[in-house]
Order: C-alpha cells, then sequence, then structure tokens
C-alpha cells in the first residue's frame, strides 16, 4: 500500500469515527425528551419534533441487517448508509448498550429515510429516528433501527 493510499485509509477512518460519535450524542441528546414521553405500546408509532419512534413487535437481531442492506440497495441502488453496525467504542463511552442496533445516517424526513422507516414499519421493525442536528456540527439526524439503547452505567 503506497503511503498515499495509506494515508487516505486513514482519513476515511476518521472521518467514519467523527459520525459515529455525531450520532452518538444526538442519541444521548435525545435522552432528555424519551424520559417525557411514555412508553409505547407494541405497535404504537409517535412523532415529535425531536423523533420518530416505532415499537414494532418484530424480534430484531443484527443478522436481519441484511435484509434492511438489500431492501435499500434495490430500492436506491446504492448501499444503506450504515454508521454504527452493533456496539462500537462510542456508545462504549457513552454507557449506552448498542450490541443489537444499527444506526443508519439518514434524515428521517428525507425520502430515503421516509422509505426506510416505511420498509421497517412493515417488517415490523423497532426504531427511533432523531431529527436533531448536534450544535456544531452538519448533521446528527440518523435513523437507530432496533430498541433504544439502554444506559449500561448512570450519568
Amino acid at each position: 500500500m503506497s503511503e498515499l493510499a495509506g494515508a487516505e485509509a486513514k482519513v476515511r477512518e476518521t472521518e467514519s469515527r467523527i459520525l459515529e460519535a455525531k450520532l452518538a450524542v444526538a442519541e444521548a441528546e435525545a435522552d432528555k425528551e424519551f424520559l417525557k414521553v411514555p412508553p409505547l405500546a407494541t405497535g404504537e408509532y409517535r412523532e415529535t419534533p425531536s423523533f420518530i419512534r416505532y415499537n414494532g413487535a418484530a424480534l430484531w437481531a443484527l443478522a436481519d441487517a441484511k435484509k434492511i442492506e438489500k431492501f435499500f440497495l434495490q430500492r436506491f441502488a446504492r448501499p444503506l448508509p450504515i454508521s454504527a453496525l452493533g456496539q462500537t467504542s462510542v456508545h462504549e463511552r457513552m454507557g449506552l448498550d448498542h450490541r443489537n442496533a444499527l444506526d443508519v445516517a439518514l434524515h428521517p424526513d428525507s425520502p430515503e429515510g421516509r422509505a426506510l422507516m416505511g420498509y421497517l414499519r412493515q417488517a415490523r421493525i423497532p426504531f427511533v429516528a432523531f431529527r436533531n442536528r448536534v450544535s456544531g456540527s452538519a448533521t446528527g439526524a440518523h435513523i437507530h433501527v432496533g430498541r433504544p439503547s439502554v444506559r449500561t452505567v448512570s450519568r
């Protein structure tokens, strides 16, 4: 590998980690609003100015991510923009259990985000879609597939 290729790979890895951190911060910032909203019944859907949540009945597992990736690739002719697949170092540092969750770097109000959420609802897969921007960054919006991450340590 040439020095240039090595440097480019490091830049891509750093950019990926920055995006991962921004998305995790958005999830943490939404914690406050989650506490204000009563729990959802199975199959219930709720939208607020900050997030969209669907409490699907499907037993979600990370292995099911392939089905979502296939849907997205067929629909949009590009790979699903996954920003976190399972537990990441950022989620560890934040004390969140993200082992059985998938984060997708799409704004929930975009056509792609709406299509993905429609697919998830049809498949009864639970999700939380964050609309919030993270202060000082371009976007913190994303779609968290799976049950909400629970805190493993208190802040």
